[in-house]
């Protein structure tokens, strides 16, 4: 007959392999009970539901194990570094007063809060951590953001030209010309200024040979948007036209409207009708 014990210590090693996290299983002698304790890992609802899984698939009672989870400082910052990249402080009161706890909550409601999205947010939470001398609180992670931001933590990760890198180009233009909302918005979030004036203030300080590699990188963008911009204009045009025609209304209704001649109306809306259909397909 198997032991309780080995029993336990199987179903320990199915959860392993489950939630891809290493598991130290202790017993207590006074309360009968089994401690799973782990590092990082899914969250403890997740545990909990995988667990009473296995539980019932090994014959075991479920109520006989308790979950310790630790969060690491390592996932705390990778946390702190996401949340505040993420989430725009449009009270910035508020968001001062609540970031600790919102850096806690996150790591708290986080499946593997240790695994970054991208190698930028793995950079910027080491740098971070490093910045903390390797041991971190949330409020402590906190304080430094508020401080000095996610700006704080670029370095000279700017600094070298990158043509064709539409990422580099605007945060590159940004650090350089933003300001008021958008220089806040950058210095702690990394939210880049829009397209439009990033290129505007580019124009405006032509004596930079990288400033002008950002700027016509980030040309196309513009363009692309406004092309795109152009095409709704187009189809709604055509559509107030066909609707002002099935109204019963004469060309020179319609040339009034868009001060031009009869002629010119029923040509404008045959072009318009021609791009309309070149850019549906």
């Amino acid at each position: 007959m198997v032991s309780r014990s080995t029993q336990v210590h199987r179903l320990v090693g199915e959860l392993e392999k489950i939630a891809e996290v290493s598991i130290d299983a202790a017993y207590g002698e006074r309360a009968h009970r089994w401690t799973l304790s782990y590092s990082n890992g899914p969250t403890h609802a997740t545990m909990q539901a995988h667990l009473a899984k296995l539980a019932k698939k090994t014959g075991l009672d479920a109520a006989l194990f308790d979950l310790h989870r630790i969060v690491q400082d390592g996932a705390l910052s990778l946390q702190a570094v996401r949340y505040v990249r993420t989430v725009r402080a449009e009270d910035p009161y508020e968001y001062k007063f609540t970031l600790g706890w919102a850096i806690e909550k996150a790591a708290q409601d986080t499946d593997h809060p240790d695994r970054p999205l991208d190698d930028r947010e793995a950079v910027l939470a080491a740098r971070l951590l490093a910045a903390e001398d390797g041991y971190a609180t949330p409020r402590a992670l906190a304080e430094r953001l508020l401080r000095h931001g996610l700006a704080g933590l670029l370095a000279d990760d700017l600094d070298h030209s990158r043509p064709g890198d539409r990422i580099w180009a605007a945060e590159y233009l940004t650090a350089r010309y933003a300001e008021g909302e958008h220089r806040a918005a950058w210095d702690l979030h990394l939210h880049p200024m829009p397209t439009p004036e990033a290129l505007r203030a580019a124009a405006a300080d032509p004596d930079s040979p990288r400033v002008r590699v950002a700027a016509l990188t980030l040309a196309p963008v513009v363009r692309a948007e406004l092309e795109a911009q152009l095409a709704d204009l187009d189809r709604l045009e055509l559509g107030l036209i066909t609707a002002v025609r099935a109204d019963k209304a004469a060309w020179s209704t319609v040339g009034d409207a868009l001060h031009i001649t009869k002629q010119g109306a029923s040509q404008r809306a045959d072009r318009l009708a021609e791009r309309a259909s070149s850019t549906s397909n």
